[in-house]
């Protein structure tokens, strides 16, 4: 019977450590906790100032409003209510405390001043993280379209969403031109760039193209360099990138990875960074990566095709952008997918997790269709269509007769004869191999807008407020 109580001591006391260690690793809930216990004693204290239980009662309010609007299935219209409920909520309290503030102490003050900026932090929070949503980013996109006289359509059909992307090849001026295009600066990126400088760098990439080798020829290299691999080192996101880049670099320019060469791997994450508006890159980086590229193509044979034209954004960025920086950007963000999906196939894995999550068309003209000689009119003139890949991948079911991840269209996938045969041969390579680790040390992913950072969370929104603005 004593051995009983004394392991059931044990056994609490165990308990109690465990829930002090995780208040501790557990800021919010080491927060709330405090906050808990002062509003206990302000209950039992009956000189304790009033202002600070309706502080305390405030401060759980809060809590209690951000947990239901971490909720994704609810509206983000009511989402921002609720906020705009919080930020009347903490206005009324504030009145309050400043028609009787000679009765509270200076402790009871400074907990006072920390509710308020605690309040003010979630609302910020709540409407950055609600930008993310399906329905958020359709909300904020609906305010650029309607400051621009614009309609805008969020499109999940995959069958109209073919008719638009064959119909149309104009990008119109919101997500690519506002935020993609100076994000990829001082690079032209094939995917973002629109009208007649579209027109022109494609010209430019399938002359180019004439020139590079077989395209069976990257999946041997890729085998031959993923065959000497350490295999006791972890393939991280680091060395995935890394990886990547050597691989297209001997593919291109016959050359075998310099380990002086690992900047331009950092620069792809300054790069992703800042086209995922997730933080301004460092210019002197990417800078230092143009300038490399520019070295490589001058001291190989295609110095010939442009000559000195190479110095300029329109010719460098035709083998920076869907040679160096895009495999190392969207590699890593698959190989991530196929670490949690390996029984998924290339296509089946870019389909349900695709690298994009939004494409966009400007329809000038009415796009219609004819079923039965009845004619209807699937999307309207001047409408700007959004095609959630990331939505309609994870709602609809893999149909290569019905839909390619590549795109289809007059903007379809320049380079698909070369990411599938990389993909093929990295992917078959390393996604059942133990030290496979994809998402370890992965950021700023197109793809997964969900785990930012406060920091972060206010970049991206106030990128989006200044796109509004500006509308």
């Amino acid at each position: 019977m004593a051995l009983n109580k004394v392991s059931v001591y044990q056994y609490i006391q165990m308990q109690r450590i465990y829930f002090v260690l995780q208040c501790l690793s557990n800021r919010n809930l080491l927060v709330y906790n405090i906050v808990t216990t002062v509003f206990i004693w302000t209950c039992c204290n009956e000189k304790s100032s009033f202002f600070v239980t309706i502080s305390v009662l405030l401060f759980q309010l809060i809590n209690a409003i951000v947990r239901l609007a971490e909720n994704r299935k609810m509206h983000p219209l009511f989402c921002l209510g609720i906020v705009s409920w919080l930020c009347v909520c903490i206005i009324a309290h504030t009145s309050c405390i400043l028609l009787g503030w000679q009765q509270c102490t200076l402790i009871e003050v400074v907990f006072i001043v920390y509710i308020w900026l605690y309040g003010l932090f979630q609302s910020l929070r709540i409407i950055s993280f609600i930008t993310r949503y399906n329905d958020g980013r359709f909300l904020v996109l609906s305010l650029i379209g309607l400051k621009r006289g614009c309609r805008v359509m969020w499109l999940t059909d995959v069958n109209v969403a073919k008719q638009v992307l064959l119909n149309s090849s104009d990008k119109g001026s919101f997500i690519e031109e506002r935020l993609a295009t100076p994000a990829w600066s001082p690079v032209l990126s094939l995917e973002s760039v629109n009208g007649q400088t579209w027109q022109d760098l494609k010209s430019k990439f399938l002359i180019f193209q004439k020139f590079l080798p077989p395209a069976e020829e990257l999946s041997h290299v890729t085998c031959h360099i993923l065959s000497i691999q350490d295999p006791n080192v972890e393939i991280d996101a680091k060395q995935v990138v890394r990886i990547t880049v050597a691989c297209f670099v001997k593919w291109i320019f016959n050359l075998d990875w310099n380990p002086e060469w690992d900047f331009v791997c950092e620069a792809s994450w300054e790069w992703r960074k800042e086209i995922a508006a997730k933080g301004k890159a460092q210019a002197l980086i990417k800078r230092k990566t143009v300038d490399w590229v520019i070295d490589l193509i001058n001291q190989s044979e295609y110095r010939q095709l442009f000559g000195e034209e190479w110095s300029k954004p329109e010719y460098y960025s035709i083998v920076l952008q869907p040679f160096i920086l895009s495999p190392m950007i969207n590699v890593s963000d698959i190989a991530v997918s196929a670490h949690m999906r390996p029984e998924l196939s290339v296509n089946e894995l870019i389909h349900y997790y695709h690298p994009f999550p939004i494409l966009e068309r400007y329809i000038s003209e009415d796009i219609v269709t004819c079923t039965g000689g009845v004619s209807h009119v699937l999307v309207k003139a001047n409408t700007q269509v959004f095609i959630p890949l990331d939505e309609i991948g994870q709602s609809e079911r893999y149909n290569p007769k019905l839909w390619t991840p590549f795109g289809i269209g007059p903007r379809k996938c320049l380079g698909t004869q070369y990411a599938l045969p990389f993909l093929t041969e990295f992917i078959t390579h390393y996604k059942n191999n133990p030290k496979f680790v994809p998402q370890k040390n992965h950021k700023y992913s197109g793809r997964n807008n969900d785990n930012a950072s406060f920091r972060e969370s206010m970049y991206q929104l106030g990128v989006y407020v200044k796109i509004i603005l500006r509308s």
